[in-house]
């Protein structure tokens, strides 16, 4: 009788917790399907993410006032690209100066994420055409 005992208190016990994990599985994944498409889970490549982080950083759009413009992009998943764009009356020297330092930054973030033996750093500079 103990036995009989046992073997159907097992059972109920298997039941109810395969009924859990299965109840937990449906929950998690009808939360997941009513987010909006805003709020999905993301996770960047490292390239984006380190593009990303230095446009947001090293970004300047001051061609009226610096006669330059200066963007980070990334061409393939491997380098960043410092993309400048000048007028024909730019102060080179001032705009030498922002070009070395976006290229020192962009190093030592990539130093700092570990990266730095596969970022690879090119420009791209050019005079801007009139529009």
């Amino acid at each position: 009788m103990k036995v009989t005992t046992y073997r159907a208190t097992s059972k109920y016990l298997v039941v109810a917790l395969l009924s859990g994990c299965l109840s937990v599985m449906v929950y998690a994944n009808s939360q997941t399907q009513r987010l909006p498409p805003g709020l999905q889970p993301f996770t960047p490549t490292r390239i984006d993410w380190l593009t990303t982080t230095l446009q947001a950083s090293l970004r300047d759009e001051e061609l009226d006032t610096n006669g330059y413009t200066l963007q980070i992009a990334t061409p393939d998943p491997e380098t960043i690209l410092i993309y400048v764009r000048y007028q024909a009356n730019v102060n080179r020297e001032a705009m030498n100066i922002s070009i070395d330092a976006a290229r020192s930054v962009i190093q030592t973030t990539s130093r700092g994420y570990g990266w730095d033996s596969w970022v690879k750093i090119r420009e791209d500079i050019q005079l801007a055409k009139k529009q």
